[in-house]
This record gives C-alpha cells, sequence and structure tokens, in this order.
C-alpha cells in the first residue's frame, strides 16, 4: 500500500497534513475532557446535599431508636425524629438526582465537542486520503507487473483533464497510436505526478 507520494514536496504536505489531523483530533479530545471536568464541578452542590442528607438521616434514625429506648417515655415520642430523616432522605435523593444529571451533561457535552469538529475534518480528510492511496497504489502495482509507459500514457489521456493534454500535443491519441515515444513518455510522466508517483519509476520498471 502506497501511503506516501514519491515527490519531497507532496510527501511532506501529506506528512504536515497528517499530523496535523493528530494534533486536532487530539486538542479537541483534550478540550472535551476540559469541557467535562468544568461541568463536573458544578455537581459538588448536590454531592454536598447527597452527603448531608445521608448524614443527618442516619443520625435522627438513631436517635430515633434511642428514645424508643428510654423508659417511661410514651410509644409515638420518635415519630418526629422519623419524620425528620423522611425529609433528609428527600434532601440526599434531591442531591443524588442533581449529581446524576450534571453528570449526563456533562458527558454529552464532552461528546459533542470532541465529535462534531473532528468529525467535520475526517469527513474531507479521509476521502481525500483514500483517494490517493488507492490511485497510488494501484499505479505502483501496475509498474511493479512491468507495465510500460504505453499503458500509463493511455490511463493518463482517460484521467487527466484536457487542458494538461494538449500541453503536451494536440492530438495525444494520435500520438500514442503511433508510438511517439516523447509524447508517451510526457503523458505517462504526468500520470504519474498526479498520483504522487516518480517519473523515474517508468525507468526501472
Amino acid at each position: 500500500m502506497k501511503l506516501y507520494a514519491d515527490t519531497p514536496s507532496r510527501r511532506v504536505a501529506q506528512l504536515f497534513v497528517d499530523l496535523l489531523t493528530v494534533a486536532w483530533v487530539a486538542g479537541w479530545i483534550f478540550l472535551g475532557r476540559l469541557v467535562h471536568r468544568m461541568v463536573s464541578a458544578l455537581a459538588v452542590p448536590g454531592e454536598k446535599m447527597d452527603d448531608a442528607g445521608t448524614s443527618l438521616s442516619a443520625k435522627l434514625l438513631e436517635a430515633a431508636g434511642k428514645v424508643d429506648d428510654l423508659p417511661l417515655v410514651k410509644d409515638g415520642i420518635a415519630a418526629p425524629f422519623e419524620g425528620a430523616a423522611k425529609a433528609a432522605d428527600q434532601l440526599r435523593a434531591a442531591g443524588e438526582a442533581q449529581v446524576d444529571a450534571v453528570s449526563t451533561i456533562a458527558i454529552w457535552l464532552a461528546v459533542g465537542v470532541v465529535v462534531v469538529p473532528v468529525l467535520m475534518w475526517l469527513m474531507v480528510y479521509v476521502p481525500l486520503r483514500w483517494r490517493f492511496i488507492r490511485a497510488a497504489t494501484s499505479t505502483q502495482r501496475f509498474l511493479e507487473a512491468g507495465t510500460g509507459a504505453d499503458l500509463v500514457a493511455l490511463r493518463a489521456m482517460s484521467t487527466q483533464p484536457l487542458h494538461k493534454l494538449v500541453k503536451i500535443s494536440d492530438d495525444p491519441v494520435k500520438a500514442w497510436r503511433d508510438g511517439d515515444a516523447e509524447v508517451v513518455a510526457k503523458l505517462a510522466a504526468l500520470e504519474l505526478r498526479s498520483v504522487g508517483l516518480s517519473a523515474k519509476r517508468l525507468k526501472s520498471s
């Protein structure tokens, strides 16, 4: 598989874009983690409510149990403590619900911060990168199989824009049929350059 071009300038550009892509993804992941951490900090009051409600409920129930155990005390004297314990449980539940809500929001905000820009970039980057890899790899396989300049030149006439072909010959098809070596070589070099391969590969193929 051909990942990078033969030509130095194009290869450097591809390496730069690849590194930029890695930095882009890593940067948004870092920012997403930061957003998650900042939003999660909003759950601190809820955690305190949860802890306070749990502690208060336990102490009130403990007090109710001790009151019930006292001699000469009427039954039901512990009811207010038990009622207050239930209120404390509601406080705990409210704190827990707040923590859960903040946690859910923090996760989805972080995911949104990361996914949207990364996906938008990859939707552009991946198709272009894959198009190069596919074209360069298939052409390289042709050359490695012993394909000469003739077939590569023929491919150039079917894939390259007309304004580039006319700069090589007014009638590149006729020149190709007549076996014009100079035109064939130029057409082949044009095709190889367009897919990121060096024209020197024709001499070594």
